[in-house]
């Protein structure tokens, strides 16, 4: 194919404006795959940190003026047996304020049954000192977060008096300390339910119910599902973070027009390359055509220069994003908590598909970015081609 070899002889024979046209063209995938790699990153970290650090479900009791579930342990086995449930874990939520020598801090009290929230939440995942499951044996033990016990100044095996109006001062022993790497971890206190209930002065109650499911993505319909058949409001965390998730929709939106626009800028640079050399070749091309060249070969000419370009651009583009991504990796970049909900470090996740994706579309806007030149060059006129040269 005649026209391959004349666009490859064209296109090494401007080594300076080939360079720059498949910089642009690699820079423009670098700055996109390693962009990519960030929202990835942020979205998987979010909704990950949103499963995890959450029961999937959330049980309340249905008026919002009843603070109680009643009748608890039977609601509980009557969602435990449901299809898609792994674990159901109610638990008493109780704000105190825990004393310990002159230091006092308020705290939200979780009682809880220990093997039970384990299942839900995988609390011993983030038990930094101690045991979660020590609970279990110590009738008055309590978890700490470590940025609460730090600020107590208590260590494992201190022993911390809960205070609140109307109940009696009780002394807790702390068997463990916590990090969950979020502002819970000062606020933050586990004990047993039994223990809780009776500290407050309400047995046989409860705050919440929390459910694990086995498929995350289906806890809106199980959530219908318990609603229906409880008469309590269950609210999934779909339900619950529908603003966060709405917000990275429309951050993606917003993305991918920044991204069009960056492959917009790399496409002018090819675009103009070509009609560099279109106004450079005119005569070459006049004659061409004079030789019997017809206009579509004329355009496959400079379609296959936009071709090349875009390929050798988008395989370096590839290459370095991925080096940079890695690199990127390999450094704990710390970002404000506050913007970013909570994410201490900026996460970024390497997925083949945002290559593929970066690569596609910028070798698709190459080509767009050759038709026009090659139209021009296509339509020059043989003789007046030949004359202005």
């Amino acid at each position: 194919m005649y026209e391959l070899k004349i666009a490859l002889r064209q296109v090494f024979s401007r080594r300076r404006q080939t360079f720059f046209a498949i910089l642009a063209v690699a820079l423009a995938v670098t700055v996109i795959t390693v962009m990519m790699a960030m929202l990835s990153g942020f979205q998987d970290e979010l909704v990950t940190s949103s499963i995890e650090n959450n029961p999937h479900i959330v049980i309340n009791p249905q008026d919002e003026e009843e603070e109680f579930i009643h009748l608890y342990r039977y609601t509980s086995d009557l969602i435990a047996e449901k299809e898609g449930v792994i674990a159901v874990s109610p638990k008493y939520l109780g704000q105190v304020a825990l004393e310990y020598r002159d230091n006092a801090e308020g705290v939200s009290l979780q009682g809880v049954d220990p093997m039970a929230e384990e299942n839900v939440m995988r609390v011993s995942e983030d038990v930094i000192e101690g045991d979660f499951m020590t609970l279990v044996h110590t009738r008055y033990g309590i978890l700490l977060g470590d940025q609460l016990a730090e600020n107590l100044e208590v260590h494992v095996g201190d022993r911390v008096d809960a205070v609140f109006p109307g109940s009696q001062t009780t002394s807790f022993k702390v068997v463990g300390l916590i990090n969950t790497g979020t502002a819970e971890d000062e606020v933050t206190a586990y004990a047993r339910l039994d223990s809780v209930q009776d500290f407050f002065n309400e047995p046989g109650v409860v705050s919440t119910i929390g459910v694990r499911v086995v498929d995350p993505y289906q806890a809106d319909i199980i959530a219908g599902s318990i609603e229906r058949e409880t008469g309590l409001d269950a609210v999934s965390w779909i339900e619950e973070n529908a603003e966060i998730l709405n917000l990275l929709e429309t951050q993606t939106v917003f993305v991918n027009i920044f991204y069009f626009l960056i492959y917009g800028i790399a496409g002018f640079g090819i675009a103009n390359t070509l009609i560099t050399i279109v106004a450079q070749r005119t005569r070459e091309i006049g004659i061409l055509k004079a030789m019997g060249a017809s206009q579509k070969s004329i355009m496959f000419v400079f379609l296959f220069q936009s071709m090349i370009l875009g390929a050798i651009g988008l395989i370096l583009g590839t290459i370095l994003g991925y080096i940079v991504t890695v690199g990127l990796q390999s450094y704990e970049i710390e970002v404000p908590q506050e913007m970013y909900f909570g994410l201490q470090t900026l996460p970024l996740e390497i997925e083949p598909l945002n290559f593929v994706y970066a690569a596609f579309f910028a070798f698709i806007i190459n080509i767009i970015s050759g038709i026009y030149p090659a139209r021009k060059a296509a339509k020059l006129d043989p003789v007046k081609a030949i004359e202005s040269a």
